[in-house]
């Protein structure tokens, strides 16, 4: 009973030290590692070294891995180039496991000291320092765990039981890959990989089936990660796979060649493993890191074919593709005046966008064609608000980071122009899916719902023409759009009082839909009127001039 006691605590150590480190570290990191993974993205060597540091901080590929989807979700970076980040981390990552394998007493006796003096002088209750001490205090306890599993599997070395458990085990070689897949698929993989370490000190495990628990683990952990990013979809799902197939490539790798020094006694992985050390918990995390190594490796000289295979799995969604810039790029320092023309490129894509979300109520719905981007006439209307909307965003941040850079009061001043056109698209790109709802529900009078199929028809046009007259830019367009986006309030007015006198007995119900849309198409003619009167003052500042 009080073996199964020690193994119970030794592992609830495990756990809570292995949560306390993951989670703290990830604080730890922070924003400055994703600075770091999206300078890192594009650049090779780079990659790899932020994917090795990355693992050996946060100690949870997992943690590496959805931090690098939000960066692609973001359009910080791609899936091609976040590949080798994620790649490498699980190399770091094994630091964790190499520090298990040591001899811990003196290591634990210092952690110990130290936490002991940072809880003495506050460190604990300091924003700075608060989450490393907690992680720090998770490696204590996760290496007491270790520790505490040793000790107590020692006395079952000589029990007749274990050994004839152990010898039975033996006749069936792959139930440590089994067992070790089947408990990474519940508990985090490299967690599986300590107890593995602990329980081959102790002298309860085999070497072989530590080995071979390990392998499993891996896979297992890979099953996890695909669980745990069910929800996802698109790029973001491609990394999630990604992982998964990494560590299929490493079980393709060193399964068949363990089972060929075992079954055909070539000496291989275990044989290098015992020459390397003589200690059981270092020839455990080689083993750990050969399969990090291995996996890394081949997936790097496999990237281009594993890319097109992870992609055809789960290509971008339509979202996806809608919310991706075509010109600018985040996080790239341009000259500020091809700056400008770029987001002003952008944000034309986002203003021929405008006419579809009310083109179901055009007598031709089919008659708005977007040659330059045919998806967005097949995207609902909650997709193309949505991918807008996230444009709408990296444009505004790409606008951020070049006004954060020294400029002249001309070229500053085009930005903050285009500043408040990004601001009233924003605007009108919420307003209209809102205007096309209230005309989903057309009036029970039937002169109610003609007059309101007409008004949908006129603001779509309003809108495509608008559109046409800045993609097409001409010397009278500032005349001609000043007179399509000219003040409609006294107009709105005076339709909302001719349908009171000439329809008095209009329900509730009609009369709320009716002020609704006229006021929301008052909002729009005006949002455009904005938008088209300030882009208009970008397109003739000298600086467009001389660049165009």
């Amino acid at each position: 009973m009080s073996i199964a006691i020690g193994l119970l605590a030794g592992l609830g150590f495990i756990f809570i030290g292995t949560q306390f480190l993951t989670a703290n570290m990830k604080q730890v990191a922070g924003p400055r590692f994703h600075r770091i993974v999206s300078s890192a993205t594009g650049h090779p060597l780079k990659a790899i070294l932020a994917g090795i540091g990355a693992g050996a901080i946060i100690q949870s590929t997992n943690a590496v891995t959805f931090i690098v989807i939000s960066l692609v979700s973001a359009g910080a970076a791609t899936v091609r180039s976040a590949m080798p980040i994620v790649t490498w981390s699980y190399a770091g990552s094994t630091l964790r496991l190499l520090l298990a394998s040591i001899d811990m007493d003196s290591v634990i006796l210092a952690g110990v000291g130290g936490l002991g003096i940072a809880y003495l002088l506050g460190y604990d209750r300091e924003a700075k320092y608060r989450n490393l001490v907690a992680a720090v205090l998770g490696l204590v306890l996760l290496l007491y765990g270790v520790q505490m599993m040793v000790r107590v599997c020692e006395p079952l070395r000589e029990s007749e039981s274990l050994r004839a458990i152990l010898a039975f085990a033996d006749k069936f070689y792959l139930w440590g890959f089994i067992a070790g897949t089947a408990l990474a698929a519940i508990i985090q993989g490299q967690t599986v990989s300590v107890i593995a370490v602990a329980l081959v000190t102790g002298g309860v495990l085999a070497l072989d089936q530590a080995i071979l628990i390990v392998v499993g683990a891996n896979l297992g952990s890979g099953l996890m990660t695909v669980a745990q990013g069910a929800g996802l979809g698109g790029t973001a799902r491609q990394l999630n796979l990604y992982q998964l197939v990494l560590k299929l490539i490493g079980v393709a790798v060193m399964l068949p060649l363990l089972m060929i020094e075992h079954f055909l006694h070539v000496p291989l992985i275990q044989a290098g493993v015992v020459a390397l050390t003589g200690d059981p918990g270092f020839q455990v995390t080689a083993v750990h890191w050969m399969f990090q190594i291995v996996s890394a490796v081949v997936a790097s000289l496999l990237s281009a074919p594993l890319f097109a295979l992870i992609e055809r799995i789960s290509p971008a969604s339509l979202q996806e593709s809608l919310a991706k810039p075509e010109f600018i790029t985040s996080g790239k320092n341009v000259d500020m005046q091809a700056a400008a023309l770029l987001v002003e490129q952008e944000q034309l894509r986002v203003l021929r966008r405008l006419p579809l979300f009310l083109r179901r109520f055009r007598e031709d719905p089919d008659g708005i064609e977007l040659t330059e981007e045919p998806a967005a006439t097949k995207a609902s209307r909650m997709v193309l608000r949505d991918s807008s909307l996230e444009l709408l965003v990296t444009i505004q941040t790409f606008l951020k980071q070049q006004m954060e850079t020294p400029a002249g009061p001309r070229e500053m001043d085009s930005m903050l122009h285009l500043w408040t056109c990004n601001q009233l698209l924003t605007s009108l790109i919420t307003t209209l899916p809102s205007l096309a709802e209230r005309m989903d529900d057309l009036g029970g009078q039937e002169e109610v719902a003609a007059f309101l199929k007409r008004l949908a028809e006129s603001t779509c046009a309003l809108m495509e023409t608008v559109s046409d007259e800045l993609n097409d830019w001409g010397e009278e367009s500032p005349d001609m759009l000043a007179v399509l986006t000219a003040d409609r309030s006294s107009l709105m007015r005076k339709t909302r009082d001719d349908f009171i006198v000439r329809m008095p007995g209009l329900s509730v119900a009609d009369l709320r839909i009716l002020w609704g849309v006229t006021h929301q198409f008052e909002q729009s003619v005006w949002l455009l009127n904005r938008f088209a009167t300030t882009f208009v003052g970008v397109i003739l500042s000298p600086r467009h001039s001389s660049l165009s």
